[in-house]
């Protein structure tokens, strides 16, 4: 969602919702306004503030008046839904009255669901197969289409939904959502590899086990003079950076803290190994490294996605929730003797948003005029 804000504030107004985990952003000027919410965090299948004491109803409370107090302020032409209604149903009295607001002040107003590549359902919506399907549906009346960021050759939504058929919406897929690009890093391109966790705040384990992996491959010779740059989670626990840093005190290694330039430090790799979230999986797609993509099977999309890099042969897969350091070193021999990543996917998928946006908002214009 930053990555389209900050696309399509070139060309329009665009104020962009803030009120999850804070992530470190690369600083630049764009005419960006942020709508900043009391922050909130999914834990254990209950959501709780960020760094506040107060009861999260309280807090819910106080999002949906902030929330609708900004749409009657700015008067939107369209409004993009972060995943929701596949997703985020415990904040749906806040979209509701803020779709609400909106529709009373300008009816023509486009509310748009914006998904991903892959959206099965998560941990957090506890429901069966159909009432879950059934649950999305009803929750789509107000909306007036989706947009799916990513390829249709690589993912639809048919795939996971089952009831797609029944979807009274239109579906128009972007491609996928790749941020602007960071300036190259201060090192020779190629004398390094990348370990990375994306956002995951659960994968200590995953990191330890790469990285002894490593270890093994370069003791007996197998990465050259390679190093290894590892990347935390942006809310690592001074727990975890003290396992890291002990697992890092010797050898090739270089622990960094999450970094808003991780796509730059990626392009420059010889070799990635990470988690296969969305904004991860993109920039190996713009990348094109080799890769080894351990999915976290907490996530419900990963899997998927890591599975399906994996069968176009564009990337090294192991699943399961830690796999030994002897598991990764052997896919990280793999993906180094694959050929190089070529792929056709489409990157575009800002661009395409705007484009779509513009379009829909025009077309619910001109309909008012007829």
């Amino acid at each position: 969602m930053h990555a389209i804000a900050r696309g399509m504030s070139e060309a329009h107004e665009v104020s962009l919702v803030d009120g999850g985990r804070p992530v470190p952003r690369r600083p630049g000027a764009w005419p960006l306004e942020l709508i900043r919410l009391p922050r909130l965090v999914r834990v254990r299948g209950a959501i709780v503030g960020v760094d506040s004491d107060t009861p999260a109803p309280r807090l819910l409370e106080e999002r949906a008046r902030l929330l609708t107090r900004a749409v009657e302020r700015i008067r939107p032409d369209a409004i993009l839904v972060d995943i929701y209604p596949f997703s985020k149903w415990e904040v749906e009295e806040e979209i509701t009255r803020m779709i609400a607001s909106a529709r009373r002040l300008n009816p023509r107003v486009q509310i748009l669901s914006s998904l991903r590549d892959i959206v099965p359902p998560t941990v957090h919506e506890v429901a069966p197969p159909d009432i879950y399907e059934a649950g999305v549906l009803a929750r789509l009346a107000p909306f007036d289409a989706i947009l799916a960021h990513g390829d249709p050759t690589f993912a639809r939504i048919e795939d996971y939904f089952d009831r797609a058929g029944d979807i009274a919406v239109p579906v128009h897929y972007t491609g996928f959502v790749a941020g602007a690009s960071a300036p190259p890093p201060p090192i020779p391109p190629g004398t390094y590899a990348v370990l990375s966790c994306g956002g995951n705040t659960s994968s200590l384990p995953f990191l330890l086990s790469a990285i002894e992996a490593f270890r093994g491959l370069r003791a007996r010779g197998a990465l050259g003079a390679l190093s290894l740059r590892v990347f935390a989670s942006p809310d690592a626990s001074a727990a975890d950076i003290a396992a890291l840093s002990a697992a890092t005190a010797d050898g090739p290694f270089h622990l960094s803290a999450f970094s808003p330039d991780f796509d730059a430090w990626l392009a420059g790799s010889a070799l990635s190994i990470s988690r296969c979230g969305y904004n991860t999986a993109v920039q190996f797609l713009q990348a094109r490294v080799p890769s080894v993509f351990v999915p976290n099977p907490d996530n419900s999309d990963q899997p998927p996605r890591a599975r399906r890099l994996g069968k176009l042969g564009l990337a090294t897969v192991i699943e399961g929730p830690t796999p030994p350091p002897g598991a990764i070193a052997a896919a990280i021999e793999e993906a180094m003797a694959r050929p190089p990543v070529e792929h056709a996917l489409d990157l575009d998928g800002v661009a395409a948003t705007q484009r779509i946006v513009e379009a829909l908002v025009a077309e619910a214009g001109s309909s008012a005029h007829r």
